[in-house]
């Protein structure tokens, strides 16, 4: 019964974040203008410029994540109600908006390593690697290791399936891990300072390993068997198949009559 609840509460989670994200076009016209801005700087290879353009994202995604800290702890300033509020309702409200914000980040940031973030598929590795680095940042533990599960070789390895299950699983886990650290934000003043700017730090973070992950993952994709032999077996076998076919018709037409 308990499972089921942490998995209702990470359900609900999920779905809050998805509803609030901004549009895949306009995450992908921000990656491009973060892309372009590095471009102007003339940087080294482009190596250099795709780690320039990353940084940037992470400082403007841990900048909002670092003013909703601080807004959604506010309230603790006023006695009562508010110390509640912000104790509880604000603590869900800065998860939510810094889920928001580190998931846009890790879209960006997919779009800006070379990933379609059009897809499902990238969309849920990107919501994924996101909530697993904040679990992780937030925690100082391993997610996968406090729910007893192999990490494989990488999390883009999973199925959309098994990426499912482990959203939810996750946002379970953070939903837990806010609310038992809300106490914080019930101090007034203390609680503006500890939410903005630990949610800057955190996101940046989760922003580091975001990039390490999608470079890993660009370096793996570039390491895979060259392709160009199977396009020539293929047209190898068509190659055959058609000349099979064409004997087959030679064999099949009626032979002319001696005159």
């Amino acid at each position: 019964m308990q499972e089921s609840g942490e998995q209702s509460q990470g359900s609900k989670l999920l779905t809050v974040v998805e509803r609030i994200l901004a549009p895949t076009d306009s995450l992908i016209a921000l990656s491009e203008e973060f892309l372009q801005n590095a471009q102007q700087r003339e940087l080294e290879g482009a190596s250099a410029t795709l780690d320039a353009a990353g940084g940037a994202v992470v400082r403007h995604f841990s900048t909002r994540t670092a003013i909703t800290g601080g807004l959604t702890a506010a309230p603790a300033l006023l006695p009562g109600a508010g110390t509640l509020l912000a104790a509880a309702g604000g603590a869900m409200a800065d998860m939510g908006m810094m889920l928001k914000y580190e998931v846009e980040m890790a879209l960006v940031l997919s779009h800006l390593y070379g990933f379609d973030i059009t897809q499902d598929e990238e969309r849920q590795l990107a919501f994924l690697l996101a909530s697993i680095g904040t679990y992780e940042a937030k925690s100082g533990g391993n997610f996968f290791v406090d729910v007893a599960q192999a990490e494989g070789i990488a999390i883009w390895k999973y199925t959309p399936r098994e990426v499912s299950k482990l959203l939810v699983r996750v946002m379970a886990k953070i939903a837990l891990l806010q609310v038992s650290k809300g106490f914080l934000r019930a101090l007034p003043l203390v609680g503006i300072a500890v939410g903005s700017s630990m949610n800057k730090v955190l996101t940046q973070r989760v922003g580091e390993r975001c990039i390490r992950e999608l470079k890993t993952r660009r370096q793996l994709l570039k390491k895979r068997p060259a392709t160009k032999k199977e396009p020539a077996k293929k047209a190898a076998v068509k190659k055959g198949a058609a000349k099979k076919g064409a004997a087959k018709k030679g064999a099949a037409k009626p032979r002319k009559k001696a005159s």
